[in-house]
């Protein structure tokens, strides 16, 4: 019997920065049922059934970022998280109300259970996402995979039916049952090459027009939800867990991937400025006004940070380049670690020459100014693209310009990014997505 107190992202191999890489791309959801939302929604928006304030929710996603982070134990993530919570009212059984019928039900808030199933679940999927992109973007290598369950006491019938199967990497299945496909699931799945198939006389088998989607009762009003079945060739029925039919790997916001296409940059990210083979904003999203923050023309110079020294502009490409490593002391390390409001960001030296690309841009002359708007920006806004998320970081400084640094998350953790620089009005129209951070 494993021990009780399983250090899961030690066995995982945390802090793996793929797995940091998708928690930190989701956003933020308040439901008061987890069947409420679906599961794609589950991938891109972080939610724990019955916290219905942000401040709980707050504390529950830092607490469990800062586990994907450092590595911490379940005991070391309970100790951290219980007295929060229990200082915030959310904790033991009380009375709430169901924002969908008005029913007032006594359901069970935080608990020594709830926090270990909060762990689990959301570092093995984080986990698994990660694995699952690592192992797509080498499909090509090895286009078999084969599901693997640790098979014990504890596996459960389903999971005991799957293990050892074979699928290519595109077969239907893996959409909903590529692992974890239900609470505490320890599945997982291992990439293979056509030679090892055959050394091994592996069957690839075909999920196509063996796979439904069904409605499972659940809960004590037995609401339906979703779950995924997979009917074997010999006749078994395999279902997901209810509400794990989906990938979070899948999920996981997918950027450019023919590689280095450049965000649009008109008088708004927002607006479709008319370019071709750059990426837009997704129109739409909550503005600086609608979230009640105030114009940047009325921010009082004691808010703005003091303008660091403005670099000339390069001569050469390469030498903007080395500009660009000294001011991030990346040109000691090949990377670096920046602790911003919202998280940890890896910035990598590999990427710098996308920064500075393009010449006549003369970014290198601001690059004094990156870090100070990583360290204490004004605001941190999660911005949705054509093509996923990005994390938009606004440096106020006194003087003629303000900053703006898009972060775009990689799927190993670090960033491709993009910064501008203009005046409070011109900076105005960049500020939207959801707020992440303010002063």
């Amino acid at each position: 019997m494993p021990p009780k107190d399983v250090d899961l992202s030690f066995a995982l191999g945390l802090p793996p920065e793929r797995a940091i890489a998708y928690f930190k791309a989701k956003g933020y959801a308040i439901t008061f049922d987890w069947r409420e939302m679906l599961a794609e929604a589950h991938a891109k928006a972080f939610t724990v059934a019955k916290a219905m304030k942000l401040d709980v929710l707050q504390a529950i996603r830092e607490e469990t970022q800062r586990a994907l982070d450092q590595g911490l134990t379940l005991s070391q993530f309970r100790k951290s998280l219980e007295p929060r919570l229990k200082s915030l009212g959310w904790w033991g059984k009380q009375e709430m109300a169901d924002p969908l019928t008005g029913e007032v039900k006594k359901v069970q808030l935080g608990s020594p259970r709830r926090l270990k199933t909060i762990y689990q679940t959301n570092l093995q999927t984080a986990y698994m996402a990660g694995r699952y992109r690592e192992q797509k973007a080498n499909a090509d290598n090895q286009p078999y995979w084969q599901y693997v369950a640790v098979m014990d006491a504890r596996t459960r019938p389903a999971h005991r039916v799957l293990n050892g199967r074979v699928f290519h990497h595109g077969d239907p299945l893996w959409g909903s049952m590529y692992p974890p496909n239900g609470w505490n699931c320890r599945c997982r799945v291992r990439a293979m090459d056509g030679e090892h198939v055959a050394s091994k006389g592996l069957t690839v088998e075909d999920s196509n027009g063996r796979m439904e989607l069904v409605e499972v009762p659940v809960g004590r009003d037995l609401r339906p939800t979703t779950a995924a079945v997979y009917t074997t060739p010999e006749g078994a029925k395999v279902r997901t867990d209810p509400g794990w039919a989906y990938n979070p790997g899948q999920q996981w916001p997918l950027f450019d991937k023919a590689g280095h296409l450049p965000d649009c940059t008109g008088a708004s990210f927002a607006e479709k400025d008319g370019k071709t083979g750059c990426i837009r904003i997704v129109a739409g999203q909550p503005d600086w006004k609608s979230q009640g923050r105030q114009d940047l023309r009325t921010v009082a110079a004691s808010q703005r940070q003091d303008a660091p020294q403005l670099l000339p502009r390069a001569a050469t490409q390469a030498e903007a380049r080395d500009m660009m490593a000294r001011a991030l002391g990346l040109d000691a390390k090949p990377l670096v670690t920046v602790q911003t409001p919202v998280g940890k960001l890896f910035m990598r030296h590999e990427l710098l020459a996308h920064m500075v690309e393009k010449t006549e841009h003369g970014r290198e002359r601001y690059a004094n100014f990156i870090l100070p708007t990583f360290e204490n920006p004004f605001e941190v806004y999660l911005t949705e693209y054509e093509d996923g998320f990005r994390e938009r970081y606004l440096g106020l400084f006194k003087g003629k310009n303000d900053l703006m640094v898009v972060a775009r998350v990689n799927q190993d953790g670090s960033l491709f990014w993009n910064m501008m620089q203009a005046d409070d009005k011109s900076m105005n129209k960049q500020r939207v997505g959801k707020l992440l951070h303010g002063k």
